[in-house]
């Protein structure tokens, strides 16, 4: 008869297998209401966790409020607020309809969205396009009619262009580019330029033959070859169709979801459902991009992007892209250390992703709440800083709340009463 500590084994051994057996592809470009599970004409999501409008950050409110401008749903800001406090409009976070968005996540129905399809398991998850570079967007919580007007024609153009090149090339491989871009030099999170490459080597002739007016093609062409971090947006939803399968294993302490609104933190765990434990989040430590701008401007860590962190990418396997480290004023030696580290609180490796620091060691996969909870080390994760008003100001790093994993070690072990 097993004990229970071998059946806990078993569950994250389990858990990890349907993570690393997981073969996201990139498959199609849609309209946000044409596609997400429970979408809505008058519903803005955000980055998760759920919050209500009162308690959520600048960007948040400022992005929800530019989405419902842009959507038609409010003539004004004023507008918007009162139709948000009435439900005329309403909200809730990208997860909560099998979407992940970077940043604050705006997504409203008219965002185009990457469609991924997890092709081991059949379930499919989505991220909004990225709206390419620029410290002023409607994901870091920004809005003018510039950013408008590049929404519009990002929904018009950028994305039909963009669905008939995929059309023509079939399914692209996600987990096949990670591997390549990890030993290129990305750690797919604040680094992203190896993957955006090569997604646009394997679509570049597909997009040349598109039969579309060619000033709109080569628009499309123009925008992804400057958009450095466009394929991060399908690296994210790749990660959420992977975590998808592996929820709700009974007695798995293995986490499948780490999100944050701005103003707080969020895990979800696999032997636990689809319940959210939540800790207030973090301050970024990292680099500002102007010098007027400081840790008194900055919000608190925001956005669905640790989602990547969640399949061990990210600040996981920070020694994969050195250039990462400059954020924090780092060595590669730090790097390395940070990922020993989250080694030591994971239950397994991912033979796909290796560290070329390392000796090409395979990276950490798997994040087990007790040894979060035992160590007292918790999660590193490489990700942007945002101003309180909206706007990206800085990159750095941060760690997850230890409070979230307490919680949640002290729900699982509920669970378990009167078990041996």
């Amino acid at each position: 008869m097993s004990t229970l500590k071998d059946r806990i084994e078993a569950a994250n051994t389990r858990t990890v297998d349907i993570i690393r057996q997981g073969k996201p592809q990139l498959i199609d470009v849609a309209p946000a209401l044409d596609v997400l599970p429970g979408m809505l004409p008058n519903l803005i999501l955000h980055s998760a966790p759920a919050i209500a409008w009162d308690d959520m950050c600048g960007p948040h409110k400022h992005g929800i409020i530019g989405a419902a401008l842009w959507e038609g749903l409010a003539s004004t800001p004023e507008d918007a607020e009162r139709k948000l406090r009435s439900g005329e409009i309403l909200t809730a976070p990208c997860h909560h309809h099998m979407a992940v968005g970077a940043g604050a996540g705006i997504t409203s129905a008219s965002t185009p969205m990457l469609v991924v399809e997890n092709a081991a398991f059949g379930n499919r998850a989505y991220s909004c396009i990225s709206e390419g570079g620029g410290l002023r967007l409607l994901k870091w919580g920004a809005y003018d009619e510039t950013v408008f007007k590049n929404l519009t024609w990002q929904a018009k153009v950028f994305a039909p262009v963009l669905k008939q090149a995929l059309r023509a090339s079939g399914p692209i491989d996600i987990r096949n580019i990670i591997s390549r871009a990890v030993e290129m030099g990305d750690e797919c999170h604040n680094r992203s330029i190896a993957a955006t490459a090569q997604f646009l080597k394997e679509l570049y002739g597909h997009l040349m033959a598109v039969d579309m007016p060619a000033q709109d093609v080569r628009d499309s062409i123009k925008f992804l070859v400057e958009s450095e971090h466009f394929f991060l947006h399908a690296i994210m939803a790749a990660a959420k169709s992977m975590l998808v399968p592996a929820e709700g294993i009974e007695y798995s302490t293995i986490v499948t979801a780490m999100a944050r609104n701005g103003v707080d933190f969020g895990i979800k765990v696999s032997g636990l459902g689809d319940q959210w434990f939540i800790a207030k989040a973090n301050p970024v430590r990292g680099l500002f991009f102007r010098a007027e701008w400081n840790d008194s401007n900055a919000a608190p860590d925001l956005g669905d992007s640790a989602i990547t962190e969640t399949i061990g990418l990210g600040g996981f396997i920070q020694p994969a892209a050195p250039t990462v480290t400059q954020y924090v004023q780092a060595t590669m030696q730090q790097a390395i250390a940070n990922t020993q580290d989250m080694l030591s609180i994971c239950h397994a490796t991912n033979p796909d992703v290796r560290i070329p620091a390392m000796d090409f060691a395979p990276g950490p996969l798997g994040i087990d709440i007790r040894k979060v909870v035992q160590t007292g080390i918790t999660p590193l994760l490489d990700t942007a800083i945002t101003h309180k008003e909206g706007g990206l100001i800085g990159a750095g790093e941060v760690h997850a709340p230890l409070a979230c994993f307490e919680k949640a070690l002290r729900a699982f072990a509920q669970t378990l009463e009167g078990q041996a």
